[in-house]
């Protein structure tokens, strides 16, 4: 299998991840939920995609060169929760001691990053981005392909350039033109009043671009149309330039810091403090993990005495969710409790 590289759009990932699951505390009363999930979908990429590189990107601050566009980007979101908010230090740090690099950048977005290293690297290898954002069909070419996270972090859409065709009517190139007409209510980006998905699509069809529509304007048929879109011309380019990921910014990034091996021993030690033991060992099983480790370093003790060996979260999670049933408050173990909403 030819080497890859998989960017992970880390914010939306720990997001899904946090609101796929059930609060999830340690013994130490640190919530670990979203880490848990993302975790699980890590797993799950080594697995399917087997990558040779792999980076993770985060968004860092509220505040973009996109909020100085347009002050209100993004005004509508909701505020973080916190119970999730410790878990971005929480996921980082995790990260760190698996060897898997992590950027993010004052001013720019995670999706901006997404877009940098699938650009700077998709001539040399083929590229695979993951995230839950559909903005980021924009990135899709003949050598990066987009998977999109669907019903929480439990499955994948693979959408390549005839994927998002088939779904969309439009190609990958047309995705930012798209956003720019109809807007997108989720990130409060305006696009042209009066115009929706269904309208913007059949634009481009006939069309191509948002330049070429505004270039040939007296070809529309419909004065109504065509009185909306020379009313809303400034806000269709600020929409554009809101949507369209950069591809150019300065990052300080190189291939050989996203293939380093993880450092076992703080990698155990953490996933143990998280009360991951099941989740070290089932890493441990992926061809790259294993290389850098026997299985001893990652299996849980024998003495049934000893609380590490006390069971994995998940295994307790899993078995819940296959009952059905949900306590009102929380489950004891021996010197460990597991909190659930």
């Amino acid at each position: 299998m030819k080497k890859k590289l998989v960017i992970i759009d880390g914010s939306s990932l720990l997001y899904r991840a946090f609101y796929a699951l059930p609060l999830l505390t340690n013994e130490e009363g640190v919530y670990t939920n979203a880490v848990y999930g993302f975790l699980r979908m890590l797993l799950k990429l080594y697995g399917e995609l087997d990558p040779a590189y792999v980076a993770v990107s985060f968004d860092k601050g509220a505040h973009t060169f996109r909020n100085d566009l347009y002050k209100e980007y993004k005004g509508t979101r909701k505020a973080t929760p916190q119970e999730l908010i410790s878990q971005f230090s929480l996921m980082k740090d995790v990260l760190g001691t698996m060897g898997i690099a992590v950027y993010e950048k004052e001013g720019y977005e995670g999706d901006d990053i997404l877009g940098t290293l699938s650009a700077r690297y998709e001539n040399v290898l083929p590229i695979a981005v993951v995230t839950g954002d559909r903005d980021a069909l924009q990135l899709v070419s003949s050598n990066t392909t987009v998977y999109l996270t669907k019903k929480g972090i439990s499955q994948m859409s693979e959408m390549d350039e005839k994927a998002v065709f088939d779904a969309y009517g439009i190609t990958p190139r047309q995705v930012v033109d798209l956003k720019a007409l109809m807007g997108d209510a989720s990130d409060h980006i305006p696009g042209v009043a009066g115009v929706g998905e269904k309208t913007a699509v059949r634009l481009l069809q006939q069309f191509g671009t948002l330049d070429h529509i505004y270039q040939r304007i007296d070809e529309i048929s419909g004065k109504s149309l065509s009185a909306k879109l020379k009313e809303g011309r400034e806000s269709a380019y600020l929409s554009q330039n809101l949507a369209r990921i950069r591809r150019d910014m300065p990052l300080e990034a190189d291939l050989e810091e996203m293939n380093r091996p993880p450092r076992k021993e703080d990698m155990n030690e953490i996933f143990r403090r998280m009360g991951f033991q099941k989740l070290a060992v089932d890493f441990q099983k992926i061809e790259f993990f294993k290389e850098s480790g026997t299985a001893d370093d990652y299996a849980l003790p024998d003495k049934k005495g000893d609380r590490s060996f006390l069971p994995d979260p998940a295994d307790m999670l899993k078995l819940l969710c296959q009952k059905k049933e949900f306590p009102p408050h929380s489950i004891r173990f021996p010197s460990r409790l597991y909190y659930f909403p």
